[in-house]
């Protein structure tokens, strides 16, 4: 399940991504033609505009687990295919792509994100003399419900840049079976190499399942202030409570138990030597 934040037509799974971007993206001028400063005004002002903030990307490590940081997923430039049979793209030696020759101007990727997570960044590194690049993330949902539109970008200046929005609230992301996930760029400005991008990045927070209706365990109650994770440890398997349908929620923990809740929730294994 994706909790989204906006909808686009029903259109069929294949061209999900390509398509929405189509359908949602306003009129905007032909591939190559010089925008005006009213209309490169527009772009930026609806960048800055939307809900969220938009600030450049700072390096950081990565986490693997907890709910507190950020965890940034890249998409490289090279994971991205022509809408069209017509599309192409060229490299400038440095990593960086762009379009040589296009019949649509867009460009599409997929992105894998694990599930159970609140997507809350987009981002994208681009140089750019003249144009821009608005960069979406749709949900493609093989659930055969309208595709979603989650976030959207442009960018908005000359240079090298880092861009990167985050959009307030975030979007939970729940199942990648069903909502297969897709980066679409839309190319508005010249082919010559000018403009240009080296990769995209989703970012997303790990989060604790929302709590359930019902109550697991007879001594906590769904008004507990700790009934959301107590139900999340005996969802995932890492706890069946203390016995007589019971969790024992002030009872001490010994150091055997604590063993047992550590290696299920982190899914601890080492390599099988033989």
């Amino acid at each position: 399940m994706i909790v989204p934040s906006s909808q686009a037509p029903r259109c069929s799974v294949f061209a999900a991504a390509l398509v929405a971007a189509a359908c949602l993206a306003p009129a905007r001028p032909a591939l190559g033609q010089d925008w005006s400063a009213m209309e490169q005004q527009v772009a930026r002002a609806r960048a800055r505009q939307t809900p969220g903030s938009v600030r450049k990307l700072s390096a950081e490590d990565e986490p693997e687990y907890g709910t507190q940081d950020e965890t940034v997923v890249a998409v490289d430039a090279y994971a991205f295919q022509g809408a069209q049979s017509g599309d192409h793209l060229n490299d400038d030696g440095n990593g960086y792509r762009h379009l040589e020759a296009s019949a649509s101007g867009y460009l599409a990727a997929s992105v894998s994100l694990p599930g159970g997570v609140m997507i809350e960044s987009l981002g994208i590194n681009a140089c750019s003399t003249t144009g821009d690049l608005a960069i979406s993330l749709y949900d493609g949902n093989f659930s055969g419900q309208p595709i979603v539109l989650i976030d959207t970008l442009t960018t908005f200046s000359t240079g090298c840049s880092a861009y990167a929005h985050f959009p307030s609230p975030g979007t939970l992301y729940q199942n990648p079976r069903l909502h297969p996930l897709y980066l679409v760029i839309h190319w508005e400005g010249p082919t010559d190499g000018s403009l240009k991008f080296n990769s995209a990045s989703v970012g997303f927070k790990r989060v604790v399942s929302p709590a359930p209706a019902m109550a697991t365990f007879n001594d906590v109650a769904t008004g507990d202030p700790f009934f959301q994770f107590i139900e999340a440890l005996a969802a995932s398997g890492i706890t069946a409570g203390c016995g007589n349908g019971n969790f024992c929620p002030n009872a001490p923990l010994t150091r055997g138990q604590m063993a047992v809740f550590l290696s299920k929730a982190l899914g601890l294994h080492w390599q099988d030597a033989s």
